[in-house]
């Protein structure tokens, strides 16, 4: 019995499908995630064994299908839910066919949600304190949400500092609500505190809350305050001095501790009161403040001595028994390092000069430094130099996510890592000949860095603030924290390009007499290819005795496959948004040009009939030319999609190649001319070059775009790149006017064989007497600019 289409789509198999990638990220969607999946709206309903379990809602354009055509179109009909497995949706997320509403929980970090259980077990005043410090922070962020701010700075949160406040005992008493039962005394007295939270002090508890947890917002905050005022100074004194020598890892009994104190202040009283007996006997005047202090040196209570010892946190207890250097060499200090149990949970980032000099192509310097300060360094060619190299590395699995290449280290540069720790580099790989996949990418939910001036620059902060990507400083003076980024920099350095001619060496000491610059043999191309090599054939099949023998590819397809997935990158509209270059155009007739290549929706088209000479913003990217961002009202963005299938999912070198191979294939001669002066140049290298220049290529700029499409117009027959709107009907193949016969040639006014009636006269066609009607509508080959 044959199925039904809407059985087949329910099953998972229609539209058809491969089969299941496991080497892939697999990305993980938390339940309740909205957003538009093949034009469909979507929510996430559970995670299956191979993918997500998603509900379709109704589509409007379902109710005009015809009756005739009911159940012919189950990607409009279909209600309800079905399983999509893990490959399908990363492909979408990547193509844009999947729109991930950012406002949802696309994967949350558990470790800064809200947690009962632990705020029920801590006593009335830090538990209160807790909760005080969480609703804040919750609540800056809901705020800072809505008002689209994207920076948190002290002056933006102290602009909203009175909403926060005004909201702030409702929250509290929710929170509170939720922990009473879960309490031995649940009526107990309540106390919600009131102008307690500044700007100040919320922006540091939202950097712990990032940073380590829900628990680290605990603190001793109760214990503080100036408990020596009920004490007599000798009291304190004798206190300190007891405590630091019994209170070890031996673990004293408290009454020991309190019957040694008050021994010692039973002896100072003593003491004092002889002292001032001594002194009334030879005639002395005691005053009555002496005998007033003398009577408060009394030994304290139990209550008193158990609050002293609590004060003191269990580190300083070591500190006393052990000294410095057996908490350093322990990690008593910072913990046991770092804790992670999931790919992408915690990632970092750090650039490297690279221990060899690199011949630098002379385009390339003009890239990197300029053309002013090549001119002011006397460089007219490519030269020998030394490059940096820009890494980030997933801390749980060790596989490195993304490699740049920069002459300095700027946010550009980290800007560019970022980007290529979330895109497939599958296709780099294969470029640069290398046996396996480069398929690892995710978007981290934190990233680590030092205190380098371009990880602390503003421009670093807006970025990781839209990717929604927690950025932790690393602790200074411990570089055994990120000993899995340095360890990578060492290898390269000490291991894989020692060998090569033109190593610099570590430092003037070891390098000695050799020049190092007179014997560069490498090129940028050929260092970026052997790295790329390096990491996915060697490092990432490297075993690692730190990660039981595993290598970073066994930990990341274990994760993938029996693991809780990853959290999934940006959507299509996201990325460019982020990385995308923003300039103003002008809409043509039939949308909007860039890298020539038309942009237009039905949204759109409408908006433009309402003031067509308008100039819109735009914003494109360059490594996805499905479609572009548009604004149509102050920041009302809408997308556009690209309307020539051949640049659907294909970068700006891929966009490139296509329009030359075209242009070569309309110009036979030109191709025969250009393979005798080029006889070394092949279609494969061409495309390994340009897919290897995605490491060390900077940023899109407008100007750079705008060089760009001047450069591609000798690929088209007709180079134009702005168009009037008189010219797009006869470009495009649209009659203006005339009639058109059955074999679609226009009609001539004239001809040989017919003169004008009311004049008789026959007048012979010439060139300006010839009727100016249009071009034949002849079908014209995609691609050329007729």
């Amino acid at each position: 019995m044959k199925k039904s289409v809407e059985t087949l789509w329910l099953c998972g198999v229609w539209p058809p499908m491969i089969d299941a990638q496991t080497s892939t990220p697999v990305f993980r969607f938390e339940p309740g995630t909205t957003g538009r999946f093949q034009n469909r709206k979507i929510t996430f309903i559970r995670q299956a064994v191979q993918g997500h379990m998603i509900e379709y809602s109704p589509d409007p354009e379902a109710e005009n299908i015809p009756a005739i055509m009911k159940g012919s179109r189950p990607d409009l009909e279909f209600v309800g839910r079905r399983i999509v497995p893990h490959h399908e949706l990363t492909a979408a997320l990547m193509d844009g066919t999947l729109d991930i509403d950012e406002g949802d929980y696309v994967f949350i970090d558990h470790s800064q949600t809200f947690k009962p259980q632990f705020v029920a077990s801590l006593d009335e005043s830090p538990a209160q304190d807790l909760i005080l410090r969480f609703a804040s922070v919750m609540l800056m962020r809901e705020i800072c949400q809505e008002r689209g701010i994207l920076k948190r700075t002290r002056s933006e949160i102290k602009g909203i500092e009175s909403v926060i406040l005004r909201k702030l005992p409702g929250r509290i008493a929710q929170l509170s609500g939720t922990i009473e039962k879960l309490r031995r005394h649940p009526f107990r007295k309540k106390s919600i505190p009131i102008d307690s939270a500044t700007a100040q002090t919320i922006k540091r508890w939202d950097e712990q809350l990032r940073t380590h947890g829900f628990c680290n917002l605990v603190d001793n905050r109760h214990l503080s305050g100036n408990s020596t005022s009920k004490l007599a100074p000798e009291v304190v004194e004798i206190l300190k001095a007891v405590i630091d020598q019994y209170e070890t890892l031996e673990k004293v009994p408290k009454t020991d501790v309190h019957d040694k104190i008050t021994s010692k202040v039973n002896a100072k009283r003593q003491s004092l009161l002889a002292a001032i007996e001594i002194r009334e006997a030879v005639g002395e005047l005691i005053e009555v403040k002496e005998r007033e202090a003398v009577n408060k040196v009394v030994p304290p209570s139990l209550k008193t001595v158990s609050a002293w010892i609590k004060a003191i946190s269990p580190l300083e207890s070591i500190l006393r028994k052990n000294g410095s250097d057996y908490m350093d060499r322990n990690r008593f200090i910072v913990g046991m390092g770092l804790n992670v149990e999931r790919a992408g949970q915690i990632v970092m980032i750090d650039e490297n000069d690279v221990d060899l000099m690199t011949i630098v192509p002379y385009p390339y310097l003009v890239h990197f430094l300029g053309e002013e300060k090549l001119r002011a360094l006397g460089i007219s060619e490519a030269k020998p130099l030394r490059v940096i190299m820009s890494v980030m590395i997933d801390v749980y699995t060790g596989c490195i996510l993304g490699m740049q290449i920069g002459m300095t280290a700027t946010p550009d540069l980290a800007k560019r890592t970022f980007l290529m720790a979330m895109s497939d580099k599958t296709k780099l790989a294969e470029a640069c000949g290398a046996e396996g996949e480069w398929n690892q990418f995710l978007r981290p939910e934190k990233v680590m860095h030092d205190s380098g001036n371009a990880y602390l620059a503003g421009a670093t902060e807006m970025l990781c603030a839209q990717l929604r990507i927690d950025k932790v400083s690393a602790p200074k003076a411990k570089a055994f924290i990120r000993a899995a980024v340095e360890r990578v920099f060492k290898t390269v350095n000490r291991g894989l390009l020692a060998k090569i001619p033109g190593k610099t060496f570590s430092n003037i000491g070891e390098r000695g007499e050799y020049d190092a610059e007179a014997e560069a043999v490498m090129t940028l191309d050929d260092l970026i290819q052997v790295l790329t090599v390096w990491i996915v054939d060697i490092y990432h099949n490297d075993e690692n005795g730190g990660r039981d023998n595993l290598t970073p590819a066994d930990l990341w397809n274990h994760e993938m496959r029996v693991g809780i997935g990853c959290r999934p990158i940006p959507a299509l509209k996201n990325m460019t948004h982020i990385f995308g270059t923003t300039f103003f155009r002008r809409a043509q007739t039939t949308g909007i040009r860039v890298m020539h290549a038309n942009y237009s929706s039905k949204v759109f088209a409408r908006e433009l009939l309402r003031d067509p000479n308008r100039a819109f913003k735009i914003r494109w990217w360059e490594e996805n030319l499905s479609e572009i961002q548009v604004e149509i009202k102050p920041r009302t963005w809408i997308p556009l999609e690209v309307m020539d299938p051949r640049a659907r999912g294909v970068n700006l070198d891929e966009w490139l190649l296509i329009l030359k191979r075209e242009e070569v294939e309309r110009n036979p001669d030109a191709e025969a001319t250009r393979r005798s002066a080029e006889q070394k140049i092949d279609s494969l290298i061409q495309d390994r070059i340009a897919t290897r220049r995605k490491v060390t290529r900077k940023t899109m700029t407008p100007e750079l775009l705008l060089k760009t499409e001047q450069r591609a117009l000798r690929y088209f027959a007709t180079p134009t790149t702005m168009i009037a709107s008189a010219q797009t009907h006869s470009l495009y193949g649209v009659p203006v006017g005339g009639a058109d016969d059955e074999g679609g040639a226009h009609a001539r006014g004239t001809s040989a064989g017919s003169g004008d009636q009311n004049s008789g006269a026959h007048v012979k066609p010439t060139d300006r007497t010839a009727a100016r009607g249009r071009r034949p509508k002849d079908i014209f080959k995609p691609g050329t600019m007729e």
